[in-house]
């Protein structure tokens, strides 16, 4: 009764205020009557709150530059509300305080008015909106509004509040009118938001959990129509950063909440807790933090994976921000609100298995398949389908034209290391070809860098053999020279590292164990590497194929320290290192055959590497690769028909076997097994196979040859390019000469009156004829 008695003292003694308690004794349920008397308190709250300030200045002005009225004392006066207050108390603090215990006994007097009209109107969400705004404003301190916890002088000081009992009493209080709020106000955003910041900012106990809480009550009594209001505030307040879909303002929103309004003025939390504005800022564990998000992802909205999968990296979850990766590269649809492009998330995704294997293979991701589903490769111990369907159903692109596609293997070895792992027959390796060819376009220019990536995890996992292989893969499959370089330049420093790595374990055994090793030395008998001295270039030889057992020296250097297993390592490893350089051109040359498999130029310098490193045989299976790859009608940097000869050249000059040079010869001429663009092109192998039999001699075969040349084909091997051989003036030429110099008079005025029957002789014929004719006497 008596702060009843109090505030209604407080209240008549404004005359401004009267007519508002007679008017509402009439109508008790006047909304607008409410709020009329409830702005009128503030106009009085606003006057008394500037000459408050004002007092205060003058007050500290005083006191610093030494200076007092006449008498110690100040006469002051403020009318307010048809009332006049006079101020005649000393100064130097005592005016400030009774203008305080004023303004304080106006603010109980307002907080009583709200109640008053909420218990006759407990649905008005006007009333109660206004009423929470007002002790929320008084419990921050704004203005004249923080009587109940400013000081006097010193303006708000929020971390000494909340220590006082009085603040708590205060904190409870808005708390509690929150609360009683909510019974009749649930479904109302603002109003739980605020009841939300004013507890971030103000609760004693500091504790996430109540922040937590009222998030989820929020959600759960809100419609879900409302929810992305709420999660916008949530995420902020859980990650203490903007959430990205509002810095990249891509959702339409005229407002920020309140939460983020105070991350973006920098009071939602303060390292040093000296505003008090977030003391849950540094308290949030980071489980927590992943429990919020991982809801918010699953449950509402999917495109904000990406935000989980940095939290997850930025707390060390690498397991979880991997498969969180991979859904998201999984999804073709999904665009990232922060605007990262898809080449991006593979680059980080592969950082993160790369440099975390243990952690990304426990959590059930299996980085080797979906490298090799995503550049169209077979796993190892997994199927492409394992989960990774978006690289399965890409959309594929039919080549153009017909014709014989490059293969995507290679039949000849670079060395024992230059094999096609992958090489499979039937028409399943057509359909992935067709896949392989898609996804290689989808990444674009990352198809190198992923290889290297896949190497190193295995790397990083400790098997340096698998990371070999890869290595080796990546360079039989790629296309572009680009990625062929960063790959062998990878595979090169993996392999100086090794070398390096091994002598300087041999160096620490060596200083450890130098009294060790010499006792053994005399201690008598031979050392396991002399007894199996013997066996270790056959080693080598398995390992490193025949360009190392054709390079290598005849006889081993015979040091005592090249007999120790370490040394061997070591010149094991080294002896990788240069056979790794020497095929280092072969190697590239494969990768500009798979940009264009119809590139004769190409092809023959392949064959040409193989012989200056003398492997004849891998030589000869380049030349027969490139029978079946090239196509006549797209053939650039030469002919094929210098195919054929080069691999006849080789059967002749590197083989010594005359029979199979004879053999391309006849294939090609004879057969028809190879269709050419021209006829010049075949008349020119016609001739080479001519010349061949002159070199060696075989006359009457040479002169068949060339008869052969010029006749007619059979019908089933006769098309456009075979019919224009008995019109080739180079063949008709060669048959002439041949047949004056090996065959009967006779048999050369045949080929000179064919010659003008078909109408292919030219005026040098006709002369040579007649010149033919009078030698002989005719």
């Amino acid at each position: 009764m008596a702060d009843t008695s109090l505030v209604l003292s407080t209240l008549v003694s404004y005359p401004a205020l009267i007519p508002y308690e007679e008017a509402l004794e009439k109508n008790a349920y006047d909304v607008k009557g409410w709020t009329g008397y409830l702005i009128e308190i503030d106009e009085i709250l606003d006057v008394l709150g500037d000459k408050f300030d004002e007092l205060a200045r003058g007050s500290t002005g005083s006191s610093s530059g030494g200076k007092k009225k006449k008498g110690g004392r100040a006469a002051s006066s403020v009318e307010v509300g048809g009332r006049t207050i006079r101020l005649d108390t000393p100064a130097g603090g005592g005016l400030v305080s009774g203008l305080t215990k004023e303004i304080r006994a106006l603010q109980s007097a307002r907080n009583q008015v709200s109640e008053r009209s909420l218990s006759l109107l407990p649905g008005s969400y006007k009333l109660w909106w206004d009423y929470l705004q007002f002790r929320s404003e008084v419990q921050s301190g704004g203005s004249v509004r923080g009587g109940e916890s400013v000081a006097p002088t010193g303006g708000p000081n929020p971390d000494q509040a909340l220590a006082s009992s009085g603040s708590h009493q205060a904190y409870r209080a808005t708390v509690s009118a929150y609360e009683r709020s909510l019974v009749r106000c649930n479904k109302y955003p603002r109003i739980w938001l605020s009841y939300i910041t004013y507890v971030i900012r103000f609760d004693p106990t500091c504790s996430p959990t109540n922040v937590r809480r009222l998030f989820d009550r929020c959600l759960l009594a809100l419609p879900a129509t409302q929810h992305q209001k709420v999660w916008d505030e949530y995420v902020c307040w859980a990650t203490r950063s903007m959430p990205p879909w509002l810095e990249s303002g891509n959702v339409g929103r005229d407002s920020l909440g309140p939460v983020c309004a105070l991350l973006k003025k920098g009071k939602l939390y303060d390292a040093t807790g000296s505003d008090n504005d977030n003391v849950h800022g540094g308290g949030i564990p980071p489980e927590t933090i992943l429990r919020i998000i991982r809801r918010y992802v699953h449950s509402f909205d999917p495109s904000a994976r990406e935000l989980l999968a940095d939290l997850c990296l930025q707390h060390e979850r690498w397991g979880e921000g991997a498969v969180t990766l991979v859904s998201i590269l999984n999804d073709a649809a999904y665009l990232s609100p922060r605007g990262t492009t898809r080449h991006e998330m593979w680059l980080r995704f592969a950082e993160v298995a790369t440099e975390h294997p243990l952690e990304v293979k426990r959590a059930g991701v299996d980085f080797n398949a979906i490298v090799r589903a995503a550049i169209g490769g077979s796993a190892s111990g997994a199927t492409a389908a394992d989960g990774w369907e978006v690289f399965d159903h890409l959309p594929s692109k039919e080549e153009p034209g017909g014709g014989v596609a490059a293969p995507s293997s290679t039949k000849d070895d670079d060395g024992e290391h230059g094999g096609d792992a992958s090489s499979s027959g039937g028409g399943g390796g057509t359909a992935r070809s067709t896949t392989s060819q898609a996804n290689l376009a989808n990444l674009g220019e990352l198809e190198g860098t992923l290889w290297t990536k896949l190497a190193n995890y295995h790397i990083n996992s400790g098997e340096f053999e698998l990371a070999r292989s890869v290595y080796e893969e990546a360079m039989e499959s790629v296309s572009r020279v680009r990625d062929f370089s960063l790959i062998f330049d990878e595979y090169m420093k993996f392999e100086e590292g090794v070398v390096e790595a091994m002598m300087e374990l041999m160096e620490e055994e060596e200083d450890d164990g130098d009294g060790e090793g010499h006792d053994a030395d005399c201690a008598g008998g031979d050392s396991p590497m002399d007894t199996d001295g013997g066996d270790a270039d056959e080693d080598y030889d398995i390992l490193l194929g025949d360009a190392y057992a054709n390079s290598r020296p005849s006889a081993r250097v015979g040091d005592d320290d090249d007999d120790s297993p370490a040394s061997a390592d070591i010149e094991l490893a080294l002896a990788r290192a240069e056979n790794l350089t020497s095929r280092r051109p072969i190697l590239l040359n494969r990768v500009l055959l798979r940009q264009n498999p119809h590139n004769v130029g190409e092809w023959t310098k392949r064959s040409t590497l193989y012989l200056k490193l003398g492997q004849t045989r891998q030589a000869v299976d380049a030349l027969e690769e490139a029978f079946r790859s090239v196509m006549a009608s797209r053939s650039v940097n030469g002919s094929p028909s210098v195919l054929w000869t080069s691999l006849a050249t080789i059967y002749e000059e590197k083989e010594k076997d005359i029979a199979a040079a004879r053999k391309v010869y006849q294939r090609v001429c004879r057969d028809g097994e190879y269709t050419f663009r021209d006829t010049d092109e075949l008349a020119q192998l016609w001739a080479g196979w001519v010349e061949f039999e002159l070199r060696h001699e075989s006359w009457d075969t040479a002169l068949s040859v060339a008869r052969q040349s010029v006749s007619n084909p059979e019908p089933e091997k006769r098309n456009r390019v075979t019919r224009g051989l008995s019109r080739s003036l180079r063949l008709w030429g060669l048959l002439l000469d041949l047949e004056e110099s090996l065959g009967t008079v006779q048999t050369a005025k045949d080929a000179y009156n064919r010659v003008i029957e078909t109408k292919v002789a030219t005026p040098s014929h006709i002369l040579n004829f007649a010149g033919f004719l009078t030698e002989h006497k005719y």
